[in-house]
């Protein structure tokens, strides 16, 4: 029994003399140039295959091959490609051998994702070769030779499984089993044929080919195969089980072009020839027999609905035995190499689907197939004839292409001749020994066409019936139709072929398949649905029969798209925007969004109907708005709300004309009409005339009724439904005692009531519910007990009343919920006695009062028709710039309605509307880092001023105790430690002078700042009782806020004076100092940078009291002391971009107490003094906790504010030193320190060196 292998789909190997440049890079690069690779990547320069994992079943594969780098993800099955390789040494050199175990695998990877290695340029003919996606990565399931995969220990299914991203595998191999040849009838007998042709082995490939199967089923996994190199009309197994299981969706069978015999016309069209002619030197032509259709490729007999070509003859790709030479030391080879064959025509396919899952990331492997196969390029020119041949076989096919077979055999030698094979009776008995002659079709040969990279970056071109199942049939419009289903998942893309449907057709199905929906799907049309959230866009013209449904996310029409047959459904979850054109009809119960984000026009050729849930948006910008044009419009209720156009200033007070269009007369059908706000604007309308009969929009006149006197105690009473207009009511003239009471809605506008006058004691009244609109009421003239009430519907839109004459002792009356509007009242001539009130909730907008009314009727003015078009005046929200413990929201909010901004003011404005960081760029705008700069200052100022304190106490008092009644008081006049004291010569130093450098890291809320400085000092006892202390400091520093970054240069000088009385230490000290700042902020999201540079000067003042606790070795000091500081900023002013700010001068005046604890260990050496100090200091605020700036705005007029902050209430101060007194009078000292507040910790290092003398 003949023994069943995997062979690989690959045939002839053609070397190189070159060993590092490839003399067919030009070959590859036309193959390219067939499949518009180039062009592709010229329109997509991002889409290379990044992030895109891909899955490849074929040999070994060497990963340290340049091309694969860092490509692979993990190989399984035959994993150490150097380890096998070495192990079949001996077998190096073998063509065969060296193709099938070593080369094959990595050379298919390598035309699939190799490397672009960038040594030298893009597109020329000396080039390194790369793959169709040199960015993808891969999984590896590598095989040995064509060894079965009972051998490998691999499962396919789980293999591939492990990671979601993987929807491609690439199949270069393939069964010696030919289905379509053997007329077998199923898919189980399709299996049953793997298992039954190999009894060892058998079992485990059938098992294989399920698991394979279950990728493409369950995962929607593409499988791309090589069709073959058998010379044959039909593929091999895998190519066809799609024909018997019409579940399998996501198969691909590739066949072999020869791009030597291609020609590509100017116009693009492929030239598929049947022979190459090529000119001698000698004048004469020589015809080769080179095909573009490869003669070895097998054909689609039976798999035309899912079949490629792609070139794949001569394709230059990585060489897995480039480093030979260096492991086994043999012959050198190149680093590429070409070979020949379908399996390399596959992973250009691959490749190409690499390509397209990154374009369109949320494509399943079925979805990717459709593209490819959709979009694949039918314009090429075929020979009439060609022949096919079994590759080492003497065994030839003549087809004839869309034609008969001559039954005259001299015409069919002629025509074999022609193809350039010889007319010896050797050569032409050889091709028709068998008779071996068919007619085929161009789809037998080409399949679907071409592969066209360009035009699959593009998207879907056919909604093909042919590849949908029973589960896609469905009849959401009352119309059953076939539905190709796009979920975005969030992403946003688009669609610019132009999208055609294919119906089924039953020639390209086997009639026995397995779920085969022909019956069901035959004459269905096709439609689209868009579910999911995201955007897709379709910039063609679509011609698809079936309905468009909007499920989800939003489906958009470009300007110049169409849909020409499709009749469109919005969903309520979804969206349809644009300013396409839809010949049928628009049913919407969703959101309709014409114009997308422009003001062009959404064309609907017949009828646009509007349901209950619907939304329609029309947008709308100071150059005019976009419009919904139909036929006819069907609304059922919803909404109509205009929307105002990002990246447009609206300046306060503006009015903007919107057109109403052919959807003026319909407005009244609509639920409500609002025009809807954008960030910090909102549109209120004016100018808005709607007749009494709510049908007609700005009517040329309003009908002037007649005045009428109605008698006493007459009534008039109007009631409306729900749905119902207000009612216009006549003029009264109203005597005492008469009331007319309003209650209205908040989305009320006012209605104009015609005038009418009425007799005392006439009582005009309206009742409305709490969402009823609020009514003006005409000026009437009626008697006593007269009545007349409204009642109307919510967002019944009003008209304006003309005024109203009322009589002395009248009394208006208005009550309104706490949601009601303003309501404008008729002006009335009151007479003495008349009462006017007004009654609402806390949320009422007080009413203007009836007053200097005529006491004459007026007659009715004709209010002027608007040409259907409605007038919206900006408003500016106060509130949309709000900003806590600040007005200077106020100010922003000036600068928006200021009536002279610049451009630069205007383009933020406009980004200000449309960020999703809108209180971050306010708060940038706000944050004012001078008072956090001043709070850290008046720290490092408290600092300084405690550090003297100690040093007039800790230096000179160690001077101090150095002499004789100091020591006495330490040692109780033990004269060995006196003497010792003596030995030293440290009694007699009076003077102490030190230097300290210093580095400082402050860690607060809103800021981190690092600084270093040098400190210099010097003290002396001016006698037993006094010491003097004096220091200068010198300190730069920088800062880093949110926003901003600054730097200072802080200058201080203080004074200190200790005097020692018998039972305390009194403490003084002043200190002034002088600082320069400098800072660099931005608002967010603006890139230039607003600068400012100020002065401080500094005052300050302690005075407080100490005493020592002394026993042997140890003294404790407890102090306490008040502290005044004062602080002086100038004025001044910002500069460099927009919102600059002028700062006014501050004088800050603030006091404090404080008190805390010294604690010193002092012990003698023979030639040193050791001391280690500890202290803590607490310092708390008594005033001056608040820190006001004045500024405004610079170039913006009337913008003051005022801007308050919290100093921090409390310091606290911990730190640690250890000091070495030398005999020689040198002392060196290194201070730890924590200065801790509320809102900020700063950790000091000080390093001492002095000198006593």
């Amino acid at each position: 029994m003949k023994k069943f292998l995997f062979p690989l789909q690959c045939c002839a190997v053609l070397s190189s003399p070159s060993l590092f440049a490839s003399d067919l890079f030009v070959t590859l690069e036309k193959s390219y140039n067939i499949i518009n690779l180039q062009k592709a990547k010229a329109q997509n320069p991002t889409i290379d295959g990044s992030n895109v994992v891909v899955g490849v079943v074929d040999s070994l594969f060497n990963p340290e091959h340049p091309s694969l780098k860092d490509k692979v993800i993990e190989i399984g099955g035959y994993k150490n490609f150097d380890d096998i390789y070495k192990n079949d040494a001996s077998s190096i050199g073998s063509a065969q051998k060296d193709n099938a175990t070593f080369r094959h695998g990595t050379h298919v990877a390598g035309i699939l994702l190799g490397r672009h290695l960038g040594r030298t340029p893009t597109f020329e003919n000396n080039g390194d070769p790369y793959g169709v996606a040199p960015n993808a990565k891969f999984y590896g399931a590598a095989f040995k030779e064509s060894s079965n995969f009972n051998y490998w220990n691999l499962n396919l299914f789980d293999f591939f499984s492990k990671d979601p991203k993987l929807n491609i595998v690439n199949h270069s191999w393939g069964y010696k089993v030919f289905p379509y040849e053997q007329n077998i009838s199923n898919y189980e007998q399709a299996l049953k044929t793997v298992e039954s042709n190999d009894p060892y082995n058998g079992y485990n490939n059938k098992n294989e080919v399920e698991r394979i199967v279950k990728l493409a089923k369950e995962r929607k996994v593409l499988n791309v195969f090589g069709s073959g190199n058998d010379g044959k009309n039909s593929a091999s197994l895998f190519e066809l089980l799609p024909r018997y299981d019409e579940d399998i969706r996501s198969f691909i069978a590739v066949g072999m072009l020869d791009a030597d015999g291609i020609d590509i016309a100017s116009d693009g069209k492929i030239i598929i020839k049947e022979k190459r002619v090529n000119q001698l030197s000698s004048g004469g032509e020589r015809t080769l027999t080179l095909q573009g259709i490869h003669k070895y490729s097998n054909g689609f007999l039976g798999s035309q609905a899912y079949s490629l070509m792609a070139p794949g003859s001569k394709i230059d790709a990585a060489n897995a035995l480039f480093d030979v030479h260096n492991k086994l030391n043999r012959e050198k080879q190149e680093e590429f190499i070409p070979l020949t064959g379908t399996s390399q025509a596959a992973p250009m396919v691959s490749g190409a689907a690499a390509l397209v899952a990154q374009k369109f990331p949320f494509l399943n492997g079925k979805q990717i197939a459709d593209v490819l196969l959709s979009t694949a390029n039918q314009n090429y020119t075929l020979p009439k004839v060609i022949i096919k041949q079994k590759p080492n076989y003497d065994a030839f096919s003549v087809i004839y292409i869309d034609q008969d077979i001559p039954q005259d055999e001299a015409q069919i030698r002629q025509d074999i001749a022609e193809l350039g094979y010889s007319d010896t009776p050797v050569t032409l008995n050889k091709i028709l020994t068998n008779k071996t002659l068919y007619s085929l079709k161009r789809e037998d040969l080409m399949g679907q066409g071409i592969l066209d990279v360009q035009k699959a970056l593009n998207g879907v071109a056919t909604l093909d019936a042919n590849r949908l199942n029973l589960g896609d049939i469905q009849s959401p419009t009352g119309k059953s139709e076939a539905y190709y289903l796009i979920d975005t998942q969030g992403q946003n893309s688009e669609f610019a072929n132009n999208i055609d449907q294919k119906m089924w057709d039953d020639s390209l199905h086997l009639a026995t398949a397995k779920n085969s929906p022909a019956e069901q799907m035959r004459g269905l049309n096709v439609g689209f649905i868009k579910q999911g959230l995201g955007q897709l866009s379709f910039s063609g013209s679509n011609s698809y029969k079936g309905a468009t449904l909007v499920r989800g996310g939003e489906l958009r029409l470009k300007s110049g798209s169409a849909l020409s047959e499709s009749s469109v459904f919005v969903e309520q979850d979804g969206t349809l925007s644009g300013s396409g054109t839809i010949a049928n009809n628009l049913d919407n119960k969703g959101t309709v969004i014409a114009g997308s984000d422009d003001i062009a026009t959404l064309t609907v050729g017949k009828n646009y109907t509007h349901h209950g849930t619907a939304k329609l948006v029309l947008n709308f910008n100071t150059q005019g708005n976009s419009k919904l044009v139909a036929q006819h419009y069907d609304i059922k209720g919803g909404k109509l709300l205009y929307r105002p156009l990002s990246g447009q200033f609206y300046a306060a007070g503006q009015k903007v004309q919107i057109d109403l269009g052919s959807l003026a007369n319909s407005l009244n059908r609509f639920e409500s009409v609002e025009i809807l706000s954008n960030g910090s604007t909102e549109f209120k309308i004016a100018d808005f005339k709607l007749a009494s009969n709510r049908t007609v929009i700005n009517d040329d006149t309003i009908e002037e009724k007649p005045v009428t006197e109605p008698q006493p105690s007459d009534t008039a009473k109007e009631e409306s439904s729900s749905e119902a207009a207000s009612t216009e009511q006549p003029n009264t003239e109203v005597k005492p005692s008469d009331t007319v009471k309003e209650e209205s809605s908040p989305e009320t506008v006012s209605i104009e009531q015609p005038n009418a006058e009425a007799k005392p004691s006439d009582t005009v009244k309206e009742e409305s519910t709490s969402e009823t609109a609020s009514t003006e009421q005409p000026n009437t003239e009626v008697k006593p007990n007269d009545t007349v009430k409204e009642e109307s519907s919510p967002e019944t839109v009003s008209i304006e009343q003309p005024n109203a004459e009322a009589k002395p002792s009248d009394i208006v009356k208005e009550e309104s919920t706490s949601e009601t509007a303003s309501t404008e009242q008729p002006s009335t001539e009151v007479k003495p006695n008349d009462n006017v009130t007004e009654e609402s909730t806390s949320e009422t907008v007080s009413t203007e009062q009836l007053n200097n009314v005529e006491k004459e009727k007026e007659k009715v003015e004709a209010i002027p028709a608007q040409d259907g078009t409605l007038i919206a005046e900006v408003k500016v929200k106060k509130e949309a710039f709000y900003i806590p413990n600040s007005d200077i929201g106020e100010a922003i909010y000036t600068a928006r309605t200021s009536a002279d901004l610049s451009q630069a003011y205007r383009d933020f404005f406009v980004k200000l509307d449309n960020t999703a960081n809108r209180q971050a760029v306010l708060n940038s705008i706000a944050e004012d880092h001078l008072p956090d700069m001043l709070n850290d200052s008046t720290i490092k100022t408290t600092h300084f001023a405690q550090q003297n304190l100690l040093f007039s106490l800790t230096p000179n008092y160690f001077v101090q105790r150095f002499n004789t009644n100091g020591i006495k008081k330490l040692v109780g006049g033990e004269d060995v430690f006196l003497s010792k004291l003596a030995k030293n010569n440290l009694a007699q130093k009076k003077y102490a002078f030190y230097l300290t450098p210093s580095y400082h890291i402050t860690q607060a809320n809103e800021f981190k700042a690092n600084s270093h400085g040098l400190r210099m000092g010097v003290a002396t006892n001016i006698d037993n009782k006094q010491q003097l202390a004096m220091s200068l400091n010198y300190e730069r520093g920088k800062g880093t806020f949110h926003s901003a970054n600054s730097h200072s240069d802080t200058f201080n000088v203080a004074l200190n004076y200790v005097s020692h009385f018998d039972h305390f230490k009194l403490l003084s000290g002043v200190n002034l100092g002088k600082s320069q700042n400098h800072y660099e902020k931005q608002i967010v999201g603006e890139r230039e940078n607003i600068t400012g540079s100020y002065q401080n000067r500094f005052a300050s003042a302690q005075l407080g009291v100490a005493k020592s606790y002394k026993r042997e070795n140890v003294t404790l000091l407890p102090l306490t002391y008040f502290n005044y500081d004062f602080v002086h900023q100038n004025a001044f002013n910002e500069s460099g971009w927009i919102f600059t700010k002028s700062y006014d001068s501050v004088n800050y005046h603030s006091t404090a107490m404080g008190a805390g604890l010294l604690l010193n260990y002092a012990t003698t050496l023979d030639n040193a003094q050791i001391q280690f100090n500890s202290y803590v200091i607490y310092q708390h605020r008594l005033s001056g906790r608040n820190y006001r700036n004045n500024a405004k705005f610079s170039e913006i007029a009337n913008s003051h504010f005022t801007q308050t902050y919290r100093l921090t209430p409390s310091l606290f101060t911990l730190g640690f030193s250890s000091r070495v007194n030398f005999n020689n009078g040198f002392f060196a000292q290194l201070a730890l320190e924590s200065v801790l507040t509320p809102s900020q910790k700063t950790r000091n290092i000080l390093a001492t060196l002095g000198y006593q003398f």
